[in-house]
């Protein structure tokens, strides 16, 4: 399958990113970028000595394309997000960043979610697009019905039921875009293991 790599550069991703970023900065440990693609977390999280970076992505091509600019600096692996190949509790932190609004259902991403939080032992940190925002949800549909793939805003109290299901809570929701609720263009939301 040929990937858009040009879709990792857009505006919002890039936002995404840089508030991931910013949040991981105070975190130590193992941490897995779920649908990691060519890496572009990897390449701005480098200054972080305290995190040991892997990836999982189910495109062997952009996998390559990471271990060629990280040179081993970063494992990586092949594989499905509802299935991944890790042990319980195997990394301190878990991403999944610009992936989840390719996901057409939230019974697919529920299923994706809880396998991200099994093998997570504190925070898991996503993002969507916010299905709250009725231009965000309209653009989507609307693409959804027209493209190859889909795309789906989901509602941030959806990803919190999820979490809570799955024995986390959210931490935070940064928004993306206009600071508020219904007119934000998307959340990342960090959710933390219930100790």
């Amino acid at each position: 399958m040929v990937e858009n790599v040009q879709s990792f550069h857009g505006p919002l991703s890039e936002r995404v990113r840089s508030q991931v970023v910013a949040y991981c900065g105070d975190l130590k440990g193992r941490l897995l970028d779920v649908g990691c693609g060519n890496g572009l977390l990897f390449d701005e999280l480098a200054s972080y000595a305290n995190l040991n970076c892997y990836g999982v992505d189910r495109s062997v091509e952009l996998l390559m394309a990471v271990r060629q600019r990280r040179h081993g600096e970063v494992g990586c692996t092949n594989g499905m997000m509802d299935q991944l190949p890790f042990r319980d509790a195997s990394f301190e932190a878990v991403t999944c960043l610009n992936t989840l609004l390719n996901i057409p259902s939230l019974e697919l991403v529920s299923g994706a979610l809880h396998e991200m939080m099994r093998i997570s032992s504190g925070h898991v940190i996503v993002d969507i697009r916010n299905g709250d925002n009725p231009y965000m949800r309209m653009k989507y549909w609307w693409h959804g019905r027209h493209a190859d793939f889909p795309t789906v805003a989901y509602r941030l109290r959806d990803i919190d039921a999820l979490f809570q299901a799955g024995g986390f809570r959210v931490e935070q929701a940064f928004p993306s875009g206009i600071n508020l609720r219904t007119l934000a263009w998307g959340y990342v939301v960090v959710g933390k293991r219930n100790r």
